[in-house]
């Protein structure tokens, strides 16, 4: 066939399994990165139980801020924030292994009632109506950071981690799989 000056010429469509290589590496190098910003989470949480306190916060409001931002093409985003506001005692004395063992809290000596406002799910703002009262969970030297305990036993648990491992060993899987056939269809015409 012959080709006329002004037409474009064809793009190359690659060799036969390009594509699932590319994919199937890709696939290969994600599950490594999800899992360590997981773990890294979960070092947080671990430094909450183990120097942290807890202390018996009385719900007071609940609120939501707009969080606005850019994504990676510019554009604008916006995302809800659901925040909880309790009223607590800053100079509770109770540590968390002490909690999980007996369940009962220490009375503090002087007892110093405040107010704070932390980030929690959209489904904890649900269960956790004003007026209520609920263990939390924070360090003595920084009371801003600040979790339900039921969340913090609920993201450090099995289950918790089973399912991103689970979910990172098929994607791993499937990567290598994909990466195998790419490979050999590429070498079979190359």
């Amino acid at each position: 066939m012959i080709q006329h000056p002004n037409q474009p010429t064809k793009k190359s469509q690659g060799k036969p399994g390009e594509w699932l290589l590319i994919i199937g590496l890709l696939l290969v190098l994600v599950p490594p990165i999800v899992l360590a910003i997981v773990h890294n989470e979960a070092a947080e949480y671990s430094q909450l139980k183990s120097q942290g306190v807890v202390a018996e916060a009385q719900v007071q409001a609940h609120r939501q801020r707009e969080v606005y931002g850019s994504g990676r093409k510019g554009r604008d985003r916006s995302t809800t924030a659901h925040l909880l506001e309790v009223r607590l005692d800053a100079m509770a004395a109770t540590s968390y292994t002490e909690w999980k063992a007996s369940g009962a809290l220490r009375a503090s000596k002087y007892p110093a009632l405040v107010t704070r406002e932390f980030e929690v799910s959209q489904s904890d703002i649900a269960s956790h109506p004003v007026g209520s009262k609920h263990p939390v969970l924070f360090l003595k030297n920084n009371s801003i950071r600040m979790e339900l305990v039921s969340a913090v036993e609920r993201e450090t648990s099995l289950t918790y981690f089973l399912k991103y491992y689970l979910a990172m060993g098929a994607l791993f899987l499937a990567g290598v799989a994909m990466t195998a056939v790419g490979w050999r269809k590429w070498k079979a015409l190359g």
